[in-house]
């Protein structure tokens, strides 16, 4: 999905700029301080943009030389393709079986159980669950409960209901990063989430982060799938009413968890994607689909406070103040970046390759595919330093940097196609044979007749005079033919 270049991508440009910029000075810092231990410490900060320089280069001219001259075929590029899913979902899942093996030495801190969610899903005789205000973590507590209900009350099953998770919202990043950006840039998230050891760790977390990152995921898919749907033109969405579905979905999130109503953002795709047929009338249309979708969001979430009402038999202003309780009770403290990822050089790993998208918005021309993802970069990075929410929203953020640093390398290693284009045709040119001087003005000199094609049809043979003679002589006076007519004469009948 390609997006228009307008004003606003400009704004979100020099924004996302300025972050980047902070975000490795602060890796840069870190590394060096870490493993250099030189003085002065505040040199890292300074290296890591010409490293950075220096590895864009390297992999944009490599790549262009490669080009150049072989290209994937359609079958090799799905081999590929296949190849990176399987090694993603196979040696993923065996990481994470590594670490729920090594689950009693993880779980020997107190802070990885946290939230008491474990101890609050416990199956116990006798007992029910008791209601939470917080409705995300109502439905990570049922949930847990189903499992334990069926694997026994262990920390290993509530492990393996995160692996799940984790699983989960690999393949569903998967499917909307190839529907977005591509089959490279799928591949690429994929391997970030599959082996990034901020994700593996989270498996010995037990709270509702990851189930979260499932809902949210699923979430934005829905309203990329619906947005497609509207730039190609299809006879299922054309009708208006269509927007109400994805509204419907982001309300309901939006009642498990507030953090959710952030979707409605990736509505920005009606307005600046590209579509298949430019019509003057779609900006009417498409305000119109934005404000049924906003109506439906706020009638699924009104629906849904009204059930929990009737089911609580409370009133449903008693019932929307207990659902907007745990966020007037939000806060926390600063927390260093290093911490967050378990180790400093996964986030220059991450962090490099994203950078890549600052110098390739000037070179994508009018065209862009990454300006929405930049957009949720920039609105979930302060969840990387502050745990400010009702749920841990790292996760959440580790999914969007992975997806500007699989765009950046896609951009870097595949953009310019005009460029390589130009060189083949150079290629071309100075490839084919001069002809000859001498056979030049030779032809010159006695130009050849054209030669026409034989017609195959029919033709009129060319007439001949013939002189007319007889086998016997006639005398003069006997021809003579011409009969001499009088007034009388009457040829009547």
């Amino acid at each position: 999905m390609t997006y228009r270049k307008t004003w606003f991508s400009y704004v979100i440009w020099i924004l996302y700029t300025g972050l980047c910029v902070t975000l490795l000075a602060f890796a840069g810092y870190s590394v060096y301080g870490i493993y250099v231990k030189a003085a002065p410490a505040k040199l890292g900060a300074l290296l890591v943009f010409p490293l950075l320089v220096c590895i864009y280069l390297a992999l944009k001219q490599s790549a262009l030389v490669i080009r150049r001259r072989r290209s994937l075929s359609l079958h090799s590029k799905l081999m590929l393709e296949a190849f990176c899913v399987s090694v993603s979902f196979v040696f993923g899942f065996l990481v994470r079986l590594r670490m729920f093996r090594d689950a009693e030495i993880l779980l020997t801190s107190g802070d990885t159980l946290s939230g008491g969610f474990m101890e609050k899903a416990l199956v116990r005789a006798g007992e029910s669950i008791e209601p939470i205000a917080h409705g995300l973590s109502y439905l990570y507590v049922l949930t847990l409960s189903a499992v334990f209900s069926f694997l026994g009350n262990s920390v290993s099953a509530a492990m393996l209901l995160q692996i799940v998770f984790e699983l989960l919202s690999m393949l569903l990043g998967y499917r909307l990063m190839k529907a977005t950006a591509g089959r490279f840039a799928a591949c690429m998230t994929l391997l970030f989430l599959a082996f990034s050891p901020v994700f593996v760790q989270k498996i010995a977390v037990i709270d509702p982060e990851c189930l979260f990152l499932v809902l949210y995921l699923f979430g934005i898919s829905s309203v990329v799938f619906y947005g497609r749907a509207v730039l190609a033109d299809r006879p299922v969405c054309r009708n208006i009413f269509a927007a109400i579905l994805p509204g419907a979905v982001i309300g309901i999130l939006s009642y498990f968890d507030l953090s959710a109503v952030t979707i409605l953002f990736f509505f920005a795709v009606l307005f600046v994607g590209k579509r298949e047929d430019t019509q003057l009338s779609e900006i009417g249309k498409n305000i119109l689909r934005l404000f049924v979708t906003i109506m439906s969001c706020f009638a699924a979430f009104f629906m849904i406070i009204g059930v929990d009402s009737a089911a609580s038999g409370v009133s449903l202003e008693r019932s929307l103040y207990v659902w907007a309780y745990p966020y007037l009770q939000i806060g926390g403290t600063m927390m260093r970046m290093g911490e967050l990822y378990g180790n400093v050089p996964f986030c220059a790993i991450l962090f490099l390759p994203a950078a890549f998208l600052v110098f390739e918005f000037f070179r994508s021309g009018k065209e862009q595919d990454h300006a929405i993802w930049l957009f949720f970069c920039m609105l979930f990075t302060p969840f990387l330093l502050w745990e400010v929410w009702t749920v841990d929203l790292s996760g959440l953020s580790l999914f969007f940097w992975s997806a500007a640093a699989a765009l950046g390398v896609k951009n870097c290693l595949f953009g310019g196609e005009a460029e390589v284009v130009q060189a083949k045709i150079e290629e071309i040119n100075a490839a084919a044979a001069p002809i000859p001087v001498s056979a030049e003005s030779e032809k010159t000199a006695s130009p050849q007749k054209p030669r026409f094609l034989e017609n195959p049809l029919p033709v009129p043979k060319k007439h001949v005079k013939k002189e007319m003679d007889y086998d016997y002589p006639i005398a003069s006076e006997m021809m003579h033919f011409d009969l001499e007519l009088t007034n009388e004469d009457d040829f009547a009948l």
